[in-house]
């Protein structure tokens, strides 16, 4: 009796593993050679399908089922193509939440255009409406709509969206992703290049929505009203994201703020035209710790050639950007950069989506602690007075060094610690504390670099 007990338990404990676990259904096969088919097959909630590589020509809705939609080789290889369909390639209108999720696929050809002009379907990637998948790893490109060109999240959708590319897409409202009423999306890790807004927000537009953003570029995306991102009613959070090169045609070609209040920290905003952020009399962009071309009142802004390595935003080694951004905006979870390296490498956290690699070399760090003066000296924040002297023995530390003696290091630090007695001899006389502790942290990490 004791064994028939424990193999009906056995039984009993498999079954429910198995209801946890889900089964796994695989696209194309006998039983389902459409995506579509494979979804409205599996369960409610649990359930897996793996696309294996191709191009299906389908609009698919997940229908309110919590599974995993993912690709078996990645985006590159996998795309759902909906051109000539007129319909949003991915739907979530029925309530879908965290656990409905989309991974690794290039999502193209969505929207249909209208006899006279004009193109149609909310989201013509993605629609979102009330509903708040889980989406990754994916490209939107090449879909068309009047509002949300790459993604419309809709009627209070939060969507959390990561490592996606939004690419060449067009809207009327929302190039690249619109995010509407009550739509409070995280969006991290991503892409916005290229897209169209026509009236506005190129790269992303947000009505009242409060998305939070982070380590994100928008690059060479256009709309009337800001290019890279627009905000009305809104005020989203941007954290360690690059704009360059976007462009508008009326106001805002990075930023446009109408009625808005958006907290942007660590970020950079150069190359965008016209203007860099641009604010209605009713908007307040809280700015801080960020690169703003121009200028931009706020604490430990900086207006300075962030010195891009390539299109993309990657910081050159000189990069004033480099250690210039505040740990403390940081969120815990974010560990990478939008590269996947470590997030902070150096004294602290980089301007940007990008982290530049920790300078291993000495004279690396003496070059980026002279350009760190001679731009607090620019920002009234180090008196002219002051800094002959400063830069007297920066230069000094840099000309022993150069001569690569094996006995350079103990004089270059000795050249550092009289910087450190000297800064603390002027601060809050000749150079602000916020600078003085800037430079005195520099200097320190200098000397332990050296061998102090």
């Amino acid at each position: 009796m004791r064994n028939v007990k424990n193999l009906s338990l056995c039984v009993l404990l498999l079954a429910l593993a198995s209801t946890a676990t889900g089964a796994t259904l695989y696209v194309p096969s006998d039983d389902y050679s459409t995506i579509q088919a494979a979804i409205d097959a599996a369960a409610s909630s649990g359930d897996e399908i793996e696309v294996a590589p191709g191009t299906y020509t389908e609009a698919i809705n997940f229908n309110g089922k919590a599974i995993r939609l993912y690709s078996a080789d990645g985006r590159d290889a996998t795309t759902i193509d909906a051109t000539g369909l007129g319909l949003s390639v991915v739907t979530c209108n029925s309530g879908e939440g965290a656990d409905t999720m989309l991974e690794g696929f290039t999502i193209k050809g969505g929207g249909i255009e209208v006899p006279g002009g004009g193109w149609v379907v909310n989201g013509g990637g993605m629609y979102n409406t009330g509903s708040s998948p889980t989406v990754k790893n994916c490209i939107f490109t090449s879909n068309r709509a009047q509002r949300g060109g790459g993604m419309l999240n809709d009627q209070n959708s939060n969507p959390t969206v990561t490592n996606c590319i939004f690419t060449l897409n067009w809207g009327e409202y929302g190039g690249g992703m619109y995010n509407a009423y009550g739509s409070n999306s995280t969006v991290t890790n991503c892409t916005f290049d290229d897209n169209d807004g026509r009236w506005s927000g190129g790269g992303m537009l947000n009505n009242t929505s409060n998305p939070t953003v982070t380590n994100c570029t928008f690059t060479s995306n256009w709309g009337d009203y800001g290019g890279g991102m627009s905000n009305g009613l809104s005020s989203p959070t941007v954290t360690n994201c690059t704009f360059s090169n976007n462009y508008c045609t009326a106001l805002g070609g990075g930023m446009y703020n109408n009625a808005s209040n958006p907290t942007v920290t660590n970020c950079i905003f150069w190359g965008n035209s016209p203007w860099q952020i641009y604010n209605l009399e009713n908007s307040t962009a809280d700015v801080t710790y960020s690169d703003i071309q121009g200028g931009w009142a706020g604490t430990c802004n900086i207006n300075a050639d962030p010195l891009f390595a390539d299109a993309d935003g990657r910081l050159l080694a000189a990069s004033p950007c480099i250690d210039a951004g505040n740990d403390a905006d940081v969120p815990a979870w974010l560990t990478t950069d939008l590269d996947g390296n470590p997030r902070i490498q150096g004294l602290c956290v980089d301007m940007g989506a990008f982290e530049a690699p920790a300078p291993v070399a000495p004279e690396t760090m003496i070059a980026r602690l002279k350009g760190y003066i001679l731009l607090q000296v620019a920002l009234g924040n180090i008196d002219v007075d002051l800094e002959g002297g400063l830069l007297d023995k920066v230069d000094a530390a840099s000309e022993t060094l150069a001569r690569g003696n094996p006995n350079s290091a103990k004089p270059a630090m000795n050249n550092m610690k009289a910087l450190i007695n000297q800064v603390e001899a002027q601060t809050d006389k000749k150079i602000t504390p916020d600078a003085a502790a800037a430079i005195i942290e520099r200097a320190n990490a200098i000397i332990a670099t050296l061998g102090g």
